[in-house]
């Protein structure tokens, strides 16, 4: 399985049974209720963030 993280999107590739595996995965990480598009935001967040530190 393969996922890829741009600034608005994420792509997941793979076999249905491993995605809903990774899915299941980062609803333990960040919650039951965080939709995929705070995932997003999140990420764009931290990315924004660590370039200002360099």
């Amino acid at each position: 399985m393969k996922s890829y993280k741009g600034d608005h999107s994420i792509h997941l590739v793979g076999q249905a049974w491993q995605i809903r595996i990774m899915l299941k995965q980062w609803q333990q990480q960040w919650g039951s209720e965080t939709r995929v598009m705070d995932i997003i935001s999140k990420n764009t967040i931290n990315k924004r963030e660590s370039g200002t530190q360099n």
